[in-house]
């Protein structure tokens, strides 16, 4: 257990924050002071969600659309497997509010899942520090499910760099821990992940994406059926974002 922690506070030179890791399903929301908009379509090698492998393998493609205003903000995101018997949507409302070098923020996600027929609806609230030393971010995200009466908690930490004007790194490791979220998985710390992602500039309004990714699964128990796609996993995605 000891050299995933250690992992975790290293992994500060080896992660991914959203701008290029296009599987997550939302940006983490900003304070703006003029309308920002942006689309994203993406191919992941696997759907990596609460630390789980959670198609067995099969990879998955998302499209986006994000809008944010001052302190709202607003998503559509609709994901597919290859074989296309599994598609998951979700549209997401936020509120954010900005102290400083600190931001809170807020939120609101419907999930349906068309093929299955079901539905879910999330709470979450979430926040960011970017005045760290080394020009590390710390953030942290908690969210509830209504359907499966529980939370999941994720804690992060960013590092950026600027290559060029148009060339950009970002290293991230974070840290998951399952409290019923997972039903059929245990409770406790959950999954921790390194990885590095590039954002590279096409010009004003294209930029292409691309992330690598290790994860580590944590206390992993078989005795769970949903501890069955909890596994150690390295993955990857490519993508492109229009920002208009």
């Amino acid at each position: 257990m000891k050299i995933f922690f250690l992992l975790f506070l290293l992994g500060i030179g080896v992660i991914s924050a959203h701008e290029a890791e296009p599987q997550l399903p939302f940006e983490r929301p900003h304070a703006h002071d003029s309308l920002r908009i942006h689309s994203h379509l993406g191919l992941e090698s696997h759907y990596f969600s609460e630390g789980r492998d959670a198609l067995n393998g099969r990879s998955f493609s998302t499209a986006s659309f994000e809008a944010g205003w001052r302190h709202f903000a607003t998503g559509l995101w609709y994901g597919t497997d290859a074989n296309q018997d599994y598609d998951e949507m979700q549209l997401s409302l936020a509120v954010t509010q900005s102290y400083g070098s600190l931001e809170v923020y807020g939120g609101y996600t419907h999930l349906r899942f068309p093929i299955e027929g079901g539905d879910d609806n999330e709470l979450g609230l979430g926040f960011s520090y970017a005045d760290l030393p080394f020009g590390l971010e710390l953030s942290g995200d908690l969210y509830y499910s209504f359907h499966e009466d529980g939370l999941f908690a994720e804690g992060a930490i960013t590092k950026g760099y600027d290559l060029s004007d148009t060339f950009s790194l970002q290293f991230v490791s974070r840290l998951g821990t399952n409290h019923g979220y997972v039903s059929d998985g245990h409770d406790g710390l959950n999954h921790c992940t390194v990885g590095i992602g590039l954002d590279y500039q096409l010009n004003d309004e294209l930029s292409l994406m691309a992330h690598v990714t290790q994860s580590w699964a944590l206390d992993r128990d078989l005795v769970y059926e949903g501890d069955l796609l909890l596994v150690d996993l390295l993955h990857f995605g490519i993508g492109i974002q229009w920002a208009f």
